[in-house]
Formats: structure tokens, sequence, C-alpha cells
């Protein structure tokens, strides 16, 4: 009897997540202003029904708003919708009831993201729109490259020094289409990443309003680059550069995915550790702290952020990684 109003109540549940995830595709499908939004929110049903059933009933519910999505619309983006949001669901659903660390939680999202997001662009690419990466990297480049020369126009006409409408057709040059091609490989991973937290973020709030104990985020003055993703990376990218050396093309994708994705490593460590001293040391603000970061990230004192980064990986000023290079007693 326990069995079966289990089996009956988990049912009715996956009915309901059902109708709720169909609802919120169909609104990322026919309301693109609300899409970003979405993103964050679709996988939470998807969540919640792992938590509270089982991978069976999640898939079953999964699969069900997918084959009505494509029924709606489209074959194509029922099953992009449903690998999407729903690996990036599952992930959650499975590190929270797994009880694993936050850092763990955010790699397994980052890389369900990756997967589904790589998948997605693909998909759409080749399929939907009927074209090549190339070529779509080709419209890309030129809306680009109009909108630079529109703001350029706009610039020389309200008087801006020759100094810096040079500076502004320089950066025309370097958006082409094999650059931006070479790019891709690090903006899906660094895209992934930032969704992650995000995702992270959000759904930790909603489900702790539905009674669920989620893991804290730690403070970002508190979070690192571990020396260990450091070190793979840099790796990553000398294999890259002796690839470059042997004329082999896969290289150059590899040596600046890997070295992009290194900078902003320093980066995020760099502004975590100034974080932190603002913080702790000289007790300034939220605000204070958000408005000077921010400034100073936009302009050209990100590099000391970089260069600060680099040195806290190496030397671990606040004593976070276990892996650190130089231990003290």
């Amino acid at each position: 009897m326990k069995d079966q109003k289990y089996a009956t109540k988990s049912t009715v549940e996956a009915g309901i997540m059902t109708c709720i995830i169909l609802i919120l595709m169909l609104i990322n499908i026919y309301m693109p202003i609300f899409s970003y939004v979405l993103k964050f929110i679709l996988p939470i049903p998807v969540t919640l029904l792992y938590l509270r059933h089982n991978s069976k009933v999640t898939f079953t519910a999964l699969a069900a708003s997918g084959i009505l999505i494509s029924l709606i619309n489209n074959p194509l983006s029922g099953l992009t919708s449903a690998i999407m949001f729903g690996l990036t669901g599952i992930a959650l659903g499975y590190s929270i009831k797994r009880e694993l660390s936050v850092p763990t939680t955010i790699m397994l999202l980052a890389v369900a993201s990756l997967i589904g997001s790589v998948i997605d662009f693909t998909v759409y690419i080749t399929l939907i729109s009927g074209t090549s990466v190339t070529k779509f990297m080709s419209e890309v480049v030129r809306t680009i490259n109009e909108s630079m020369n529109m703001s350029i126009s706009f610039y020389e006409k309200m008087g801006m020094p020759s100094e810096q409408i040079k500076m502004f057709k320089s950066m025309i040059g370097i958006f082409t289409v094999d650059y931006m091609m070479k790019l891709i490989p690090s903006a899906l991973l660094i895209s992934s990443v930032i969704f992650a937290f995000l995702s992270y973020i959000i759904t930790r709030l909603i489900l702790r309003k539905l009674g669920y104990n989620i893991k804290e985020m730690p403070k970002f003055s508190r979070m690192y680059i571990d020396i260990r993703f450091v070190t793979v990376l840099a790796i990553i990218m000398l294999i890259g550069i002796i690839l470059i050396r042997l004329n082999i093309t896969v290289g150059e994708y590899i040596s600046i995915s890997s070295e992009l994705m290194l900078l902003y490593a320093f980066l995020f460590d760099g502004i975590a550790l100034v974080t932190y001293y603002l913080s702790n040391k000289l007790s300034l603000s939220k605000g204070v702290i958000v408005a000077l970061i921010v400034f100073t990230t936009v302009s050209q004192l990100a590099i000391v952020y970089i260069i600060l980064g680099v040195i806290d990986i190496i030397a671990d000023f606040r004593k976070l990684d276990p892996n650190r290079i130089w231990k003290t007693s």
C-alpha cells in the first residue's frame, strides 16, 4: 500500500513538474526577452524532482516535456531544451542529495552546462539555422564591425581626440572570423563557470524557501584558485604552443583558450584577494568595495588584479589553498 501511495504521489508530482517545465520552456521559446532569466529558473523544477524522487522519475518528466515541446514548436528545440536544462538540474540535484562540497558542485554544474551549451550551439547552427559555424561567425563579425563603425562615427562627431579614434579603429582589425573561431572554446568554458556560480546562488535561495538545507556559497573574499587547476591550464597552454610550432592548427585553439582561462583565473583570484584585504583589514563597507572593484576592473588597473592573482596563487597570502607551494608550520 505504501509503495502504491508513493508511486501515485511521484506520478502526480512528475506530472505537475512536467507542466511547469513545459510552460517555462514555451516562455523561453516565444518570449526571448525572458530567456536569460529563465536559463537559471528552468533547471530548478528538475532539481526539485530529483531531490524528492529519483533519476527515473526525473528523466520521465524531462522526456515528456521534451516530446510536448517537439510537438508544439520544433523537434530540435524540444530535444536541446530538455538536454540543456535537464543536465544542469540533475547535476545540481545529484550534488545536493550526495552532499557534495560547493566547489565540486560548481564544477559538476559547469561541466553539465558546457555539454548542454555545446549541444545547443551545434544543433542551432548546423540543423536549425542550416549554416556552418564559420558562416555564423562571419555574420557575428560583420555585426560587430558595423556596430563599432557606427560608434566611431558618433565619437568623431562628438569631437573625440584622434588618438582614441585610432585605437578604436585598430580594434576592428582584431575581430576576424579566424580569431572569433579560436575564442569559442574559452567563451563556452568561461560562460559555463559563470552560469554554474549564478545558478547555484539562485537555486539555493529558492530551495531554502522550500525547506531544503543547501550549503552556503563561501564568501567571495574567501574564494581562491587552486594551484593544481592553474598548473593543468599551464600544461595545456604549453601543449598548444608546441602544437603551433609543429604547424598543427588545433594548437592555436588550445593555446588561446587556455591562455584566456589563465588570465580570468588570475583576475578572479586577484579580485578576491583585494576584496579580502579591503573587507577584513580596512573594514570598508560592501558598497564601497563593490564600487572600487567594478571601477578598477573595467579600467587599465585590471592588470594589477591579474598580477596579484599570480602572486597569491603561488604564495597563498590568505592560507586557503591546502595544495599551496609554500606551507608554513
